[in-house]
């Protein structure tokens, strides 16, 4: 039998492709970020290829798990696969079933990606407030974190659960100075990070952006992920290296690598991961 088996709190990144070049390529997977945390279990910005790498992950993962789906905002490298895995979390459930947490624009007419026929069979469907807290399953709760990205609506999350480690995802945005104070108190801080160098009015987090963000901040763990080419082409070492001086562990997020949720936080990458499952 395999001998590796998920924690109960954990995240594991479906895919970690940034910009749509890096999407479209299939160059990283664009699957947004499975996660299970104190009873809630879902997952993250759905993009392409999130149903397929559900359904082909090694250790299994099963889609009518999902309770929770989540959207930071609606481009389609971050909800093509929103519907399908609202077919999931519902298929099986005589009664609504499950929650919804995306924004506004992405839930009403116009260029809507959650399909209307689907709303009556999700038992909450919320949308994203600044600072709005809301508490999808048990004692989960979750922060709404207004970002600033390219003329649509768009969020980041900070996750607290009793007896757990708080944690927050950063998705597409400019810098904003409000995020040291909002994302103060996370213990893993993950930072979609689609640029080596600022570009003016790009609507994107810089590396260079994370390191004045981790200056004010002392996430335990720290993960850029949704990485555009050039940060693909200098690597996940150059990231750690640049950052090795820091009391925040940092990585570059990979394909399949899973972070636990729980004290310590610690890191499986993907090899270590299949290893384990493959052993007798």
């Amino acid at each position: 039998m395999p001998s590796f088996e998920y924690p109960a709190n954990f995240i594991r990144f479906l895919g970690t492709a940034g910009t749509r070049f890096i999407m479209l390529s299939q160059r990283r997977s664009s699957g947004g970020i499975w996660f299970s945390y104190g009873g809630a279990r879902g997952v993250i910005d759905p993009g392409p290829g999130s149903l397929v790498r559900i359904c082909e992950a090694r250790p299994s993962l099963s889609l009518y798990d999902i309770n929770t789906i989540i959207l930071t905002h609606r481009h389609i490298d971050h909800s093509s696969d929103v519907n399908a895995l609202a077919e999931g979390m519902i298929l099986k459930s005589r009664a609504p079933r499950g929650f919804i947490l995306a924004t506004r624009d992405a839930l009403e007419d116009g260029d809507r990606v959650i399909m209307r026929y689907l709303l009556p069979g999700i038992a909450v469907t919320a949308i994203h407030e600044d600072g709005k807290f809301t508490s999808p399953i048990g004692g989960v709760t979750i922060e709404s974190v207004r970002h600033s990205h390219n003329g649509v609506e768009c969020y980041g999350c900070v996750f607290r659960a009793d007896g757990l480690p708080s944690w927050g995802v950063i998705s597409d945005t400019a810098p904003m100075p409000g995020f040291p104070s909002r994302y103060g108190a996370c213990e893993l801080l993950i930072v979609n990070t689609a640029l080596m160098f600022p570009r003016a009015n790009e609507g994107h987090m810089s590396l260079p952006d994370v390191e004045s963000l981790l200056a004010r901040t002392v996430p335990a763990v720290a993960a850029v992920t949704h990485m555009g080419a050039d940060m693909l082409d200098k690597g996940a070492e150059y990231i750690s290296r640049r950052f090795s001086a820091r009391a925040t562990k940092m990585i570059a997020a990979e394909d399949g690598m899973i972070l636990t949720l729980e004290n310590p936080i610690t890191i499986l990458k993907p090899e270590r991961v299949r290893q384990s499952f493959q052993e007798k």
